[in-house]
């Protein structure tokens, strides 16, 4: 089966980079392949200032103006895509296909790769694990806990 749509979820890793490999790997026979590479964050704390920050209840206040705040987001945004492009900028080179690379932001890792790869309508994802064993990989990993919830194939990559 040619996989078409394919997220890969990035963290800078040894085991990252051999999911992105596997994965143009996979896709590169088929010049209309997508990748689309994810690094989640969570949302920018720095810029909100909140009492569950310093004392657990409250809530919060964002230290930018509203209406410069999506603007503040965004170019941050914009920063962080282009740094992890520069990064994976070696291991993509000459894929034939369509990459995209770009920072999302999530407060639950798990949860936002599922529902970006929903969001890009992939038909795989392929993802590296830290190989932590059976009982502790279970109990707190990603890929494990990917694996059990998305609703399409998952490649765990060591």
């Amino acid at each position: 089966m040619g996989f078409k749509n394919i997220l890969v979820p990035y963290d800078n890793s040894e085991h990252a980079n051999n999911a992105l490999k596997e994965a143009i790997n996979m896709a590169s026979e088929n010049p209309e392949a997508t990748i689309h590479v994810v690094e989640v964050v969570a949302p920018p704390q720095d810029l909100v200032y909140s009492s569950i920050n310093q004392t657990g209840f409250g809530m919060g206040v964002s230290v930018v103006a509203k209406g410069d705040f999506a603007k503040v987001v965004e170019e941050r945004n914009a920063e962080q895509d282009k740094e992890l492009q520069e990064t994976i900028a070696d291991v993509v080179e000459g894929f034939p296909g369509t990459l995209t690379a770009e920072v999302v932001f999530g407060i639950y890792t798990i949860e936002t790769i599922i529902e970006t790869a929903k969001h890009y309508d992939c038909d795989l994802i392929v993802m590296g694990s830290r190989g932590l064993g059976a009982i502790r990989g279970a109990i707190g990993s990603v890929s494990y806990g990917v694996l059990r919830s998305a609703e399409i194939p998952v490649l765990v990559v060591k």
